[in-house]
């Protein structure tokens, strides 16, 4: 027998859910600050763009790859660090800042 109460589940393209029953207030007094540190090295020659200290990140994996998809560059995940292949600091800043994050650096 089915549950007469049921809710809708809208999914978004960062790897997020909205589930319709719950308030969506809720959903970010939960998750905290939301805040990404930026700094860019030099790695045998070429740049490098290094997202760290990332509190408040649901899903690493997922925002690696929009990144990745946004700037079309390489890049990992490892050691709960995101490197992204070139110099894309002000383009990261712009769309984090656009998704909700507090970036610094």
């Amino acid at each position: 027998m089915m549950n007469a109460k049921r809710s809708k589940r809208i999914s978004g393209g960062a790897g997020w859910t909205f589930n319709a029953a719950e308030e969506p207030s809720a959903q970010k007094r939960a998750s905290g600050p939301k805040i990404i540190r930026l700094r860019m090295e030099k790695r045998k020659g070429k740049p490098t763009t290094i997202l760290y200290d990332m509190e408040g990140v649901p899903d690493l994996k997922a925002l690696a790859k929009a990144l990745k998809h946004l700037v079309s560059a390489g890049g990992t995940t490892k050691n709960e660090k995101i490197e992204i292949q070139g110099e894309h600091r002000e383009r990261f800043r712009v769309y984090l800042s656009d998704e909700g994050y507090e970036v610094k650096g």
